[in-house]
């Protein structure tokens, strides 16, 4: 488990998150500027500025742009995040692109990474919406 310090920590208020309850099904393209944490499951593209968690029973299927990725249920395809976090018992199965990957003891990362560059900077969100 990481320590962070009050700069790493994103500027949206911690009540302002959007939540896809278990048993909820999203397809398609999911933009989201608030905190997002998942324990249904999305299937499709996730924009977001902001930090995506995905639960124990979460699952998202598909591509995600986003600030941060929190992974402890299963996410498959391909992320363009600067910073993902592979908890213990979480499934990372696709390709990756980071500035910074942390794989917990327990965690599954079946796949592929690349480090983020100026050359791969994923467009913002704003960027995605146009």
């Amino acid at each position: 488990m990481g320590i962070f310090n009050k700069a790493d920590q994103c500027s949206i208020p911690a009540s302002e998150t959007t939540i896809v309850a278990s048993g909820a099904k999203i397809e398609g393209i999911f933009n989201c500027q608030t905190r997002l944490h998942v324990d249904g499951a999305i299937i499709g593209k996730v924009l977001s500025d902001s930090i995506v968690t995905i639960g124990k029973q979460g699952r998202i299927s598909g591509e995600i742009n986003a600030s941060r990725l929190i992974i402890n249920g299963l996410f498959e395809g391909n992320a363009n995040c600067d910073n993902v976090e592979v908890l213990e018992g979480g499934k990372f199965l696709g390709k990756v692109i980071s500035k910074e990957l942390i794989i917990e003891a327990k965690a599954i990362f079946e796949g592929e990474s690349k480090i983020k560059t100026e050359s791969v900077e994923a467009p913002s969100y704003e960027e995605q919406r146009d």
